[in-house]
């Protein structure tokens, strides 16, 4: 992986009652360049909180609140800002295809003068350009999860996408080496449009270079369980000797049941490209492969931290965000679930109050 392994996070002190306890968070500093694989390590600064020092005021735009990713990265930072005593408040466009209400919940933050930063999962790398480049030197903006364009806001806080790809590609290339027997996959990134998709994707095949896996069917779709489940059962009817079925978590829930009804079970591995409750726990049962985790709650309390620290006047990070891991069966345990996914039951959280005037 890119850059170095923050390391541990010291407590902020007791000033930071309920803040959560020291923790070897598995951070990257990240490079401009989200297609590097590699480079050298350097150490970061310190990236604890501070005490606040007023009731600062967080105002949080996300793509929408209808999957469990987005769900955890809320549930990471209204955790933060509780713990933090920061004012924080959630707006969503709905959808990645409504770039139009997002603009205007941008437009809503920015007008709102009790509002000291805008956290942005934007729908559009440039989208948002129009509205935020004036704000560079009147309001923090910080990009969150999502790519955005690095001159429109202060910082991001995020994995580069490319790398969930990679490393996926890079697990099945080590495990079908080049002059071995070929593996033949069904890839299922996502829709074609989404530029998410076209950054996994890329990653992915950057991966699988020059071994000995050969993708054999590909679809893109909607991630909408529906539609995913349609597009497994098309691909099983094609390719009935898959050995594995590979992409994103709605096709890897949906081919549990597919591959259970046609008895392959076992025969055809599901991989994952990120986690979610159900592929969490098709991992603990033996049903899912593996899944790369890129900790969207660590990033949703990142976002809060690096936002008060700035607020604060203290240094931020250009592009910090968790390591992107990928776990299986053997290797989940090795980080508290709590980093990657919301507690059961968990509902959206759209306002907290600020603990100081």
């Amino acid at each position: 992986m890119l850059g170095l392994a923050l390391g541990a996070l010291p407590s902020c002190a007791a000033a930071l009652a309920g803040a959560q306890p020291a923790a070897e968070w598995p951070l990257q500093r990240w490079a401009g360049d989200h297609r590097a694989a590699n480079g050298a390590a350097e150490t970061g600064p310190d990236i604890v909180p501070p005490s606040p020092t007023r009731g600062w005021r967080l105002c949080a735009i996300y793509p929408h609140l209808k999957d469990s990713y987005w769900l955890a990265v809320n549930f990471g930072m209204t955790e933060e800002a509780r713990a933090l005593g920061l004012g924080l408040g959630v707006r969503e466009a709905g959808g990645y295809g409504q770039l139009a209400r997002q603009r205007e919940r941008v437009a809503e933050c920015l007008e709102d003068e009790a509002v000291d930063a805008l956290l942005i999962g934007t729908v559009s790398r440039g989208g948002l350009n129009d509205l935020l480049a004036p704000q560079l030197d009147h309001r923090l903006v910080l990009g969150v999860v999502n790519d955005i364009d690095p001159q429109v806001v202060r910082a991001r806080i995020a994995v580069p996408w490319y790398q969930l790809g990679w490393t996926i590609g890079r697990w099945l290339a080590a495990r079908h080496p080049a002059g071995g027997p070929p593996a033949r996959i069904a890839w299922i990134p996502g829709p074609a449009d989404a530029d998410w998709v076209g950054f996994i994707d890329r990653g992915f095949r950057t991966g699988i270079a020059g071994s000995a896996v050969n993708v054999v069917a590909e679809r893109h779709g909607d991630t909408g369980r529906a539609i995913q489940r349609r597009l497994v059962e098309a691909v099983l009817d094609e390719q009935p000797q898959l050995d594995y079925l590979v992409g994103n978590a709605p096709m890897a829930e949906a081919a549990i049941a597919a591959l259970r009804r046609r008895g392959r079970e076992g025969a055809t591995a599901i991989v994952s490209s990120y986690l979610t409750p159900a592929v969490h726990g098709g991992i603990l049962r033996g049903r899912i492969l593996a899944a790369v985790t890129d900790f969207p709650v660590l990033q949703g309390r990142l976002a809060v931290r690096q936002a008060l620290r700035a607020l604060e006047g203290r240094p931020i990070e250009p592009y910090l965000g968790p390591a992107v891991e990928l776990v299986d069966k053997s290797s989940l345990g090795r980080f508290p679930v709590q980093w990657m996914l919301p507690p059961a039951g968990f509902v959206p959280v759209y306002q907290i109050a600020p603990a100081l005037p």
